[in-house]
């Protein structure tokens, strides 16, 4: 992330995760590094933080349990690259190509257990009960994905409910968490929420039209890499609706055998059909709307920042 204000935070929560994270055995501590350490943007550490701050903490207690989110989300990683036999995960061999599948597994839920530890240690009650639903909508968004996966016929409405699950409601526990952890009103609690949820689902949209567009150098993993796994997304649904008998046709017969001139094919369809260009205008309108989320707000460095962020979410690749 490019936006220089963020540096010194980032660098907090860094240091932060680093300290944090203890296993009882080397292995699990080091497969946890491995990809805790090869990339990431730390987004959804920072949007509780942030959150936090825009309601008024910024007693240091932000920065301590923000390693919650990153735990949770480098958790499903792991579960998510063992499920999906995936090969690179940013740029790099993907944990269970290194340690095979059941270590990350392992380390998968020993993560979602520190990050449960963590937020206990907070003694807030509903802290606790709300990142406890957020793991279980997880958990039934992987599960929700995996029944449409080899399939076209997934409506646009079941999209969005599978990103919601798989994506967004983590950001959005992020930046309700904040508020809560802050003890605010109901009303600036909603609307951090709903930032927080437009926001992911503009995040996961943008994500899936790069995988379209991008390409192995810049996101560590291969141009069509979700059709290879079957999976179906928004730039391709817009496609299809606008196709012909024959075009779906053939686009069914080049997704059921998805050899590498079948992905070429579709991914030319898709772009044909301007299919990428429509998903990102959702995933702008989306970001409209996270922002107007925050009109509850006074004028606050943090308030700027998480608009800034909003604006940044579109424009990685445009």
């Amino acid at each position: 992330m490019s936006l220089k204000e963020l540096t010194p935070i980032l660098e907090t929560i860094e240091r932060e995760i680093a300290a944090h994270l203890k296993a009882r055995t080397s292995l699990a501590k080091e497969v946890s590094e491995y990809i805790l350490k090869s990339g990431g943007k730390r987004l959804r550490p920072l949007l509780f933080v942030l959150s936090a701050r825009l309601c008024g903490v910024d007693n240091g207690e932000e920065i301590r349990l923000s390693p919650i989110f990153e735990y949770l989300h480098v958790a499903t990683l792991l579960h998510d690259d063992v499920i999906d036999g995936a090969h690179l995960r940013r740029g790099k061999p993907a944990a269970n190509v290194v340690w095979g599948n059941t270590i990350p597994i392992l380390v998968g839920d020993f993560l979602l257990a520190s990050a449960l530890e963590l937020a206990a240690s907070s003694g807030n009650l509903r802290m606790v009960q709300i990142l406890s639903e957020t793991t279980s909508r997880l958990a039934q968004g992987e599960i929700h994905e995996i029944i449409k996966t080899n399939t076209l016929d997934l409506t646009e409405e079941e999209y969005y409910e599978i990103i919601t699950g798989k994506t967004a409601v983590l950001i959005a526990a992020a930046t309700r968490l904040g508020a809560i952890l802050a003890k605010t009103d109901e009303e600036k609690e909603t609307a951090l929420k709903e930032y927080g949820l437009n926001l992911g689902i503009a995040f996961q949209i943008v994500d899936d039209v790069l995988d379209y567009i991008g390409s192995e150098k810049e996101f560590g993993k291969p141009v069509g890499h979700d059709l290879i796994e079957g999976k179906v997304t928004l730039p391709l649904i817009y496609a299809l609706k606008q196709s012909t008998v024959e075009e779906r046709k053939q686009i069914k017969k080049h997704f059921t055998h998805r050899q590498k001139e079948d992905i070429t094919a579709i991914v030319s369809f898709v772009k044909e059909k301007k299919g990428t260009e429509q998903a990102v205008a959702k995933a702008k309108n989306l970001v409209q709307q996270a922002k107007k989320a925050l009109l509850v707000f006074p004028d606050h460095p943090a308030k700027k920042l998480l608009l800034d962020i909003a604006d940044f979410v579109v424009k990685r690749r445009y």
